[in-house]
């Protein structure tokens, strides 16, 4: 078994167990109506950036089985589509993978077992602090690296995806790994940004890829969303809410490059 070590602690967010966990009482707080969404969307920025944003959906969610974690390629080792299997040795103990998941995907679409995009890659890991906080009796993740902008596998991977959870008896969440426009000025990311979450909301994969291709938008978990669509529209989706946007800008007084962090719902 392949056992990761957490690349990102002491960096993205706090590396001991205490300062992790005041960090995550703070941000998170207590919410009275918990939610079961199909998925969500939620950015992978250090947490001094945009670990409050993802706090917003985090804290309004019920505790899921199994936590299917879409994220982006932004090493560029590995294979298009990467499924890691294994554990990942966290500050708080082993995160472990659900093999029966990745044995379905692997099975059925064109995503590999493969640990080279995972070695480097902090997007899913950044997710799992959160996961673990509203997991207290325990949980697995399918951690899924993505960097293709291929429509036909993505569709693929994501009714592959929507099938295992309808044919399951697990409460699985789809978790989108994405920060939005990346070190443009205020105003323009947040117009792009704009562009871009509209396309998520009204459920659209095809308009999302054209919009971002067309206007130049460098929101990188483009593939992550697009699979993710694919598959809530298969469980039945109606709507997408966004629930926090925010930027860089706001935490370091540097409005000419900004990067841009979205919440949203899938339900």
């Amino acid at each position: 078994m392949i056992v990761r070590d957490a690349i990102a602690a002491g960096s993205f967010y706090p590396g001991s167990l205490p300062d992790l966990k005041s960090y995550l009482d703070d941000v998170m707080g207590s919410k009275e109506n918990k939610i079961s969404p199909i998925a969500i969307m939620v950015p992978h920025a250090g947490y001094i950036y945009s670990g409050a944003v993802a706090a917003k959906v985090y804290s309004r969610l019920e505790s899921y089985d199994t936590y299917i974690i879409l994220g982006p390629n932004h090493t560029g080792l590995g294979a298009a589509i990467s499924v890691f299997e294994g554990e990942f040795n966290m500050p708080y103990g082993a995160v472990k993978t659900d093999d029966e998941a990745v044995d379905y995907i692997i099975a059925n679409s064109s995503a590999e077992i493969d640990a080279y995009a995972h070695i480097n890659e902090h997007s899913i890991e950044v997710q799992l602090p959160f996961i673990d906080y509203i997991s207290p009796h325990g949980y697995k993740v399918v951690p899924i690296v993505i960097g293709t902008l291929d429509s036909k596998r993505l569709s693929q991977l994501g009714h592959t995806i929507s099938s295992f959870i309808k044919h399951s008896h697990k409460n699985i969440l789809i978790v989108v790994s994405s920060d939005m426009n990346h070190y443009e000025d205020e105003e323009t990311t947040l117009k792009k940004d704009r562009m871009a979450i509209e396309k998520i909301e009204q459920l659209d994969e095809d308009g999302l890829l054209n919009t971002t291709e067309r206007f130049n938008i460098s929101m990188c978990g483009i593939a992550c969303a697009y699979t993710a669509i694919v598959a809530s529209k298969d469980l039945g989706a109606k709507k997408a809410e966004l629930i926090e946007h925010r930027t860089s800008g706001e935490v370091n007084g540097d409005y000419d490059h900004v990067v841009g962090y979205a919440a949203i719902i899938i339900e």
